[in-house]
């Protein structure tokens, strides 16, 4: 017999806005399921094209799993607070409306969280399109996976844990899932990598996520979750310091490299500057065992730009490596 939709032991939260086509691929991963220990929350976040009807068909077919919900446009922050009140489940998990889970995922997910006691469940990820793997991130049960992984889905987490102590997502242009975690992470130790990679986020060159970053516009200031963060640690531990400078320089080579020279020096100036002030610096060495999870090209890339950084050549770097106009 089947298990009735409040008797699930997992809430999927998956904010829809606009989604069109793609959230069929979505939806059709969670129908491959190997458990059915779950439902679905799909909240309509005022889409004005036809993605509440096809969830609401997908939600009469299979009423044991999907559950739809829908509201005038509030953005990504406040579906997923919604989506967080609105789940009667003991664990919940998130999901963007274009992304697609293995067929293990939710099992191996449930499992782990069940038999670690855990509050938070890290896994890997794949950064992917329908065709190929463009790239694989790992999770370990190591202290740096939980900085270096910080987005919301691919983890699973306890919903009272994040109830009580009023865990939430900064309402900001960039950054709301990095400032979520972090804020989490001060409230618990229960948390667990697992090396396992199920949840593949979906590369789309043109979506709003990828589009907005592009040549570091003033409206995707970074300092706007790190001042966030920043007032929630009063101890900078050396997890913490590599953390925020590697985000800094993550940024200005994501963003930059559409800029122009002279935007990129500016921002760097006035980053670099903030990272000062606020005490940071790069005090884990690139070899370092801590840091073992990080891909050894991401430790070298953060090295040697921070290298250049203290020899004042970042200025010759930006002539080669910006291609803005």
């Amino acid at each position: 017999m089947r298990k009735k939709i409040m008797d699930k032991k997992v809430t999927i939260i998956i904010p829809v806005y606009n989604a069109g086509a793609n959230i069929e691929h979505c939806i059709q991963s969670i129908l491959k399921q190997t458990s059915r220990d779950f439902k679905v929350l799909l909240i309509n976040d005022g889409s004005t094209d036809d993605s509440l009807i096809r969830i609401t068909e997908y939600a009469n077919r299979y009423p044991d799993i999907f559950k739809v919900l829908t509201h005038e446009n509030m953005g990504v922050v406040e579906t997923r607070h919604r989506g967080i009140k609105e789940a009667d489940t003991e664990y919940i998990m998130f999901m963007d409306n274009d992304d697609f889970i293995d067929n293990d995922y939710v099992e191996v997910l449930l499992n782990e969280i069940e038999k670690t006691d855990s509050d938070i469940v890290i896994t890997g990820y794949r950064r992917a399109n329908f065709d190929k793997v463009l790239f694989t991130i790992p999770a370990y049960d190591d202290e740096w996976t939980k900085y270096r992984i910080t987005a919301p889905w691919a983890r699973i987490f306890r919903r009272n844990f994040l109830v009580e102590n009023n865990v939430r997502f900064l309402k900001t242009y960039i950054g709301e899932d990095t400032y979520f975690n972090m804020n989490a992470y001060l409230y618990t130790n229960k948390i667990h990598g697992l090396d396992y990679v199920g949840y593949n986020w979906y590369y789309n060159d043109e979506s709003v996520s990828n589009v907005k970053q592009r040549g570091l516009k003033p409206e995707c200031d970074v300092l706007v979750v790190l001042n966030e963060i920043d007032k929630l640690y009063k101890e900078k531990d050396e997890y913490l310091n590599y953390f925020v400078t590697r985000h800094i320089i993550w940024y200005l080579l994501f963003s930059g490299v559409d800029a122009t020279p002279q935007r990129f020096m500016e921002e760097y100036k006035r980053l670099f500057e903030w990272l000062k002030n606020q005490g940071y610096k790069l005090s884990i060495p690139f070899y370092s065992k801590k840091i073992k999870s990080e891909p050894f090209k991401n430790r070298l890339i953060i090295s040697i730009f921070n290298f250049l950084s203290k020899i004042g050549l970042v200025s010759i770097f930006t002539k080669i490596y910006c291609k803005g106009k």
